[in-house]
């Protein structure tokens, strides 16, 4: 596989994030990686349609973008599976519209592709890249509440899934028509998201190694930055995020435990349980005179966080019990 061709999805919804979208146009234009097609996917905008449209007719890059309208179901599963279905590419990669990749992201996905055939997908750090410097505070190992990740390795590893807002995938794992669960998924909420099940990448990845016997990579060098705004870090935000996450994850245990050990299903959140509980909160803890401010907020946002979590994973097991997984959405 020399030199494989790479389609890059993005899906976009709300002008709100029209800047960065662009941002994000031209952080894939500067790839040092030349053989790639991005495949725009907007919903619910018809202005952000137009505007791109118009901005990219004016401004023609010398890549391969395609635009194009997701008038089906709405959601970001929904928008991605269109993306791959108009992709011609080798490898599908994604990445979020209010990302920016590294100049050298689409060149570490081909490399490690051609150097590992025991993967059929990857992942990479995303990291925050905050609207103000004074939001860093915010727990490393909370970064999921905030679409970026917690707590990287270091170095490669196989893990249990890639993480949405950074992936990529071999076109095989979409064969025979299969792709991300349209009934999970963020719905294009944004600020006010609304109420729903979340984690259609880790299913997904969860589903093809299952059937193919191939991994998910981890690769430290595939890097992207991922924009975290003011409004993620307030209570009431963190905590829906938190309870949909547990509610989703005792889903997919209740769903996949059958297939799948609990153990494995769940394998990422309880090493983070044990990080939180052995390391992050002793560490506030003795911290709290010498950094009183700084200390208070990251207990305070481990009990709302964990308590949210909690609460959403008892009521998902409930949920799971008697209900399928369309109805959950609505429970």
């Amino acid at each position: 596989m020399a030199d494989p061709f790479i389609s890059v999805v993005v899906s976009a919804y709300s002008m709100e994030r029209y800047t960065d979208l662009l941002s994000l146009i031209d952080s894939l234009e500067s790839q040092a990686y030349t053989n790639f097609e991005v495949i725009l996917v907007i919903e619910k905008s018809s202005q952000l349609f137009s505007n791109l449209n118009h901005c990219l007719s004016q401004h023609p890059y010398s890549r391969n973008f395609k635009l194009f309208f997701n008038d089906g179901l709405p959601g970001l599963a929904s928008a991605r599976n269109l993306g791959v279905e108009k992709s011609q590419g080798e490898i599908i990669a994604f990445i979020d519209d209010d990302a920016a990749a590294s100049p050298e992201w689409l060149g570490c996905i081909a490399r490690c592709f051609r150097e590992d055939k025991k993967i059929i997908g990857l992942t990479g750090p995303a990291l925050p890249w905050w609207e103000h410097p004074g939001l860093s505070w915010f727990p490393a190992e909370f970064n999921w509440v905030i679409s970026t990740m917690p707590c990287l390795p270091r170095s490669r590893g196989y893990i249990r899934n890639a993480w949405g807002t950074n992936m990529a995938f071999r076109r095989q794992a979409f064969s025979n028509g299969q792709g991300f669960d349209t009934e999970l998924g963020a719905k294009g909420g944004g600020k006010n998201g609304k109420s729903e099940l979340v984690g259609e990448d880790t299913e997904f990845c969860l589903r093809i190694c299952r059937q193919s016997g191939l991994n998910i990579l981890y690769a430290p060098e595939v890097k992207v930055m991922h924009r975290v705004y003011r409004y993620r870090l307030k209570l009431g935000f963190i905590a829906k995020r938190a309870y949909w996450e547990g509610y989703t994850k005792a889903v997919f245990k209740y769903r996949l435990g059958k297939e799948i050990s609990g153990a494995g299903v769940l394998s990422e959140e309880l090493g983070l349980l044990r990080r939180i509980f052995l390391r992050l909160l002793p560490l506030s803890l003795l911290n709290l005179p010498l950094k009183p401010r700084r200390s208070a907020l990251t207990i305070l946002t481990t009990l709302n966080i964990l308590g949210s979590t909690g609460w959403g994973y008892i009521r998902g097991m409930a949920s799971a019990r008697f209900i399928s997984v369309k109805e959950a959405v609505n429970a």
